[in-house]
């Protein structure tokens, strides 16, 4: 079976793209469980990166296809503004409290230095602020840290990045650069060039050792900015690209040829992301109900890392694959209080503000 992407495709009742986006999630926490334990992802061998890493990457690319597709049907700043803002703050604030509140038990400090320590206020604040902060005050994980504060989530280094994605793909299109032929011919090449030549060893050797460039921030941001408009590429050219599970099999092969080559990241880039239009679109047959589960996914990942270090906290020498397997089932009701109680509600608010108040700043 094959297919091209259909605006009919695109309602939320023929595609699985919220079940995709739950296994992202729970590909994430598989590698915090298991790497925070001393082990070894051992997807990195088949794929050259941790899954978490593909699922990350992937996670981008789909923004930014649903981001494109966001813009294409209602291009208003203002809307574009509080859809992103809603969908996003309201569930990392109550998170950011909820975590905080959860793990005083485990702080060596008393209640007044833990509210109000350096950390802790940085950890529930900061975040909000896009500065991110990963620790509370006076709480440390266990004996694997030797001493050192316990990372309470580090995952929630990326949202900073998709919101730098978010300014970007507003910006392009506040200038009409939100064109299928421009996203084709040269926002997604001058990318996808930048990446490569970043990568090539002698390049990225240089960019290591200089005293006057920090790698990180270049490889974050050819890294992710890429995923992220190869999505939005993807969306602007949907009628032209063939979906199949053959073309799934090449993909898989894809990411595994090129895992020792130093163009290896770009390809495993537009290699994840045709898998997840597949597993997302040709899914639905296989799994048609699919479509009705409400949508975990953020709540999964905002929460797995801290269930994960509560874990490591209270039973310190847990085995690597039950810490993810406990740390799976034990985020689904934090995830589903999440989305029911706090993201849910914000987005209907965000359709009560929509529909009081016209949005006339338009991109075209």
């Amino acid at each position: 079976m094959a297919l091209y992407i259909t605006d009919d495709l695109l309602r939320a009742d023929r595609n699985n793209l919220t079940l995709v986006r739950l296994l992202l999630a729970s590909a994430v926490i598989y590698t915090h469980a298991v790497e925070s334990m001393g082990a070894v992802d051992e997807t990195a061998a088949l794929f050259g990166k941790q899954i978490s890493w593909l699922a990350v990457n992937g996670f981008f690319s789909l923004s930014g296809f649903l981001m494109y597709r966001s813009l294409e049907r209602n291009p208003s700043i203002g809307a574009f503004a509080l859809a992103r803002f809603l969908r996003i703050w309201p569930g990392m604030l109550s998170m950011c409290l909820i975590v905080t509140a959860i793990f005083f038990p485990f702080t060596i400090f008393s209640l007044v230095e833990y509210v109000c320590g350096h950390a802790t206020i940085s950890f529930v604040f900061g975040n909000q602020l896009l500065m991110p902060s990963y620790y509370l005050s006076g709480v440390y994980c266990s004996d694997i840290d030797s001493g050192a504060p316990c990372v309470i989530n580090g995952s929630l280094w990326t949202i900073r990045w998709e919101v730098s994605c978010y300014i970007a793909i507003t910006m392009l299109a506040g200038m009409q650069l939100l064109t299928r032929r421009i996203m084709k011919v040269i926002i997604l090449p001058l990318l996808v060039t930048s990446a490569l030549v970043f990568k090539y060893p002698s390049v990225h050797h240089w960019f290591e050792v200089s005293r006057n460039a920090h790698v990180y921030f270049p490889e974050q941001v050819l890294r992710l900015w890429t995923a992220f408009f190869i999505g939005a590429a993807a969306y602007a050219n949907r009628d032209r690209i063939r979906l199949s599970w053959w073309g799934a099999v090449v993909a898989l092969v894809l990411v595994y040829v090129s895992r020792t080559y130093f163009f290896g990241d770009v390809v495993r880039a537009f290699a994840v992301f045709y898998l997840v239009l597949c597993i997302g679109f040709l899914g639905v047959r296989a799994l048609p109900d699919a479509h009705v589960l409400p949508d975990y996914s953020f709540g999964m990942y905002i929460y797995g890392m801290p269930i994960m270090q509560l874990y490591r906290t209270t039973v310190p020498h847990i085995e690597p694959h039950v810490l993810a397997v406990a740390t799976f089932f034990t985020a689904v009701p934090f995830a589903a209080f999440s989305w029911h109680f706090v993201e849910k509600p914000a987005q209907a608010f965000r359709r009560i503000l929509l529909a009081r108040r016209p949005w006339q700043s338009r991109f075209n």
